[in-house]
Order: structure tokens, then C-alpha cells, then sequence
């Protein structure tokens, strides 16, 4: 048996918080939504807003279903560079979502 490497576990709790994260966010949407337009909108600029966010989660949700079963299927989990990276990648870069104006 090889060496148990941090890099591994640090990487699937990385992934693991990023899919709560995201789900919460889906939970959470309407709250979200109205936090990024100004205190006075209309219909209009929360739909606009609401079909953004529900396309960028679900690219979210998308890719991380392919991150995850790149991971369990073991091509990249043991991979040092990837396992390095991930948890950067997904921590350290703000929301897809534009800034509302």
C-alpha cells in the first residue's frame, strides 16, 4: 500500500462543499436575485436576472457532474496536478454572474 496523500480527501471535501454551495444557491435563488437588482425593479429585470443565474447553476451543476465522475472513475484522482488544483479552482474564484447595475 502507497502513502495516503492529503491531496485526495482536500479535493473530494472541495468538491463536496462546492455541490452545497451550488444547491443552496438554488434554494436560495429568489433572495439572491433580489439582492443583486436595485431596491426598485420591475418584473422584467427579475426575470432577466432569475433565467441568468438558473443558466449559469445549471452549467454549474453540468460541469461538476463531469468533474465528479472524472474523479470517481479515477482518471484524475490520482492525478497530483489536478487534485492540486481543484480546490483553488473552486474556492478562490468569485460568482459567474455579472455585477448588477
Amino acid at each position: 500500500m502507497g502513502r495516503i496523500s492529503g491531496l485526495v480527501p482536500s479535493r473530494f471535501l472541495t468538491l463536496l462543499a462546492h455541490l452545497v454551495v451550488v444547491i443552496t444557491l438554488f434554494w436560495s435563488r429568489d433572495s439572491n436575485i433580489q439582492a443583486c437588482l436595485p431596491l426598485t425593479f420591475t418584473p422584467e429585470e427579475y426575470e432577466k436576472q432569475d433565467i441568468q443565474l438558473v443558466v449559469a447553476l445549471s452549467v454549474t451543476l453540468g460541469l461538476f457532474a463531469v468533474e465528479l465522475a472524472g474523479f470517481f472513475s479515477g482518471v484524475s484522482m490520482f492525478n497530483s496536478t489536478q487534485s492540486l488544483i481543484c480546490p483553488f479552482m473552486h474556492g478562490a474564484f468569485p460568482s459567474p454572474l455579472p455585477p448588477a447595475t
